[in-house]
């Protein structure tokens, strides 16, 4: 991509699905547990795996995922999984036992896993290079952006436990993700390297250390995402859809501006940064325990994983050639993905064992190792292996 010209047709189509789709997803972040608990009968544990499953799905595929829209393109692969990700959200309107929804909650994983690699490439391809943390920041809003209104509008939709309404939204929603993507017109695809699968073809290794610290990262997103709206209720600070938004607001403020900051001067100063608010976050809600804590931790973790996100994309994308960007998104993703369940499953019987509020201490604790692997191993190994030269495809 040689061009300096950030907002084309495409990049705005594309942000504007992700949009979609983002929001597709976040309409049943907080309200999949209650209705797991309220509806389904499930206990704490059982949703901790529902939320591992899905991500299970995705680590599965995406591999695969990367793999094809680097031989065969980005456009098919996208729309395919688009249309497959819609039709899915709306089986969850048939859903009855927690069987039925481990199973459809499988599936929808995988379509998940497929959408978001293959458009995570493709918004690569169609950003220039010298714009990279500043695109990839700005189409990353939104996932803020539909963090802010997903998780409100979804419990607003479930309000009188209409969850069938909620469901018939959501699948809308991700119908129009589909429909957007259809107006791009996609660039053309080169096929630079022949051969069939192969792990090496799979996975870009050289995109392994990044990834290994965005799982141990994603272990205390994971815990989060699943067990906050649980949380509010048991220290009875009200709706969780506010958590959400004050994290998104904190989101929007630091993928605004962390892009910039690697586009001029590397991820040195900004990714550990990232790595510190987050585990700050995660401790306020552990030592915390009032309105004003729970606010202040939503607002950290989202300024610490809006500056995480955009950087450790742009960076597994700088340690490679174009034409190994979805093996390396691929592989910067199945590390997110892994890290989520890890941490779900996790929190989901540490809070068995020790307590809701004693569970999230602990995901503090394993989050700072993140940013003693980031400085010991990331960071060096970026310094050696960024990829400098003008590679096209």
């Amino acid at each position: 991509m040689n061009s300096t010209h950030l907002w084309t047709r495409n990049f705005v189509l594309l942000t504007l699905s992700g949009f979609f789709l983002s929001l597709a997803f976040y309409l049943l972040i907080p309200t999949l547990p209650v209705f797991m608990v309220e509806v389904l009968g499930a206990d704490k544990s059982r949703v901790g795996w529902v939320v591992a499953i899905y991500t299970l799905a995705a680590l599965l595929i995406r591999p695969f995922t990367g793999y094809a829209v680097d031989h065969y393109g980005r456009k098919y692969i996208l729309l395919v999984s688009l249309a497959v990700f819609a039709v899915l959200l709306g089986f969850h309107l048939l859903v009855t036992t927690l069987m039925q929804l481990l199973i459809v909650r499988f599936l929808h994983g995988l379509a998940w896993g497929a959408t978001t690699t293959a458009n995570s490439t493709l918004i690569v391809d169609i950003i220039p290079e010298n714009r990279r943390g500043e695109g990839i920041g700005i189409y990353g809003l939104a996932i803020p952006l539909a963090m802010a209104f997903g998780p409100l509008a979804g419990l607003w939709l479930m309000a009188d436990g209409n969850y069938s309404r909620l469901f018939g939204v959501g699948t809308a929603v991700a119908a129009g993700a589909y429909l957007l993507t259809q107006l791009m017109h996609f660039p053309q695809f080169v096929r630079h390297q022949p051969g069939g699968i192969s792990v090496a073809r799979l996975f870009a290794f050289k995109a392994l250390p990044v990834s290994i610290a965005m799982m141990i990262l994603m272990m205390s997103y994971g815990g989060v995402i699943s067990f906050v709206t649980l949380y509010t209720l048991e220290l009875g600070l009200g709706s969780a859809g506010i958590f959400f938004t004050v994290y998104a607001v904190g989101l929007s403020i630091s993928r605004l501006s962390s892009g910039k900051i690697f586009d001029r001067k590397g991820p040195g100063f900004i990714a550990p940064l990232g790595l510190i608010l987050v585990t700050i976050g995660i401790s306020l809600l552990w030592i915390m325990h009032n309105y004003t804590g729970f606010m202040l931790a939503g607002l950290s973790i989202g300024l610490g994983y809006g500056i995480i996100f955009p950087t450790f994309q742009a960076m597994v994308n700088n340690l490679v050639a174009p034409w190994r960007r979805g093996a390396a998104n691929s592989t910067l993703f199945t590390a997110l993905d892994l890290g989520i369940g890890i941490g779900a499953i996790i929190t989901g019987y540490l809070a068995s064992l020790v307590g809701l509020v004693n569970a999230f201490g602990i995901l503090a604790i394993i989050t700072s190792t993140g940013l003693i692997w980031y400085l010991a191993v990331v960071q060096p190994h970026y310094r050696r292996n960024r990829v400098t030269q003008d590679l096209t495809m």
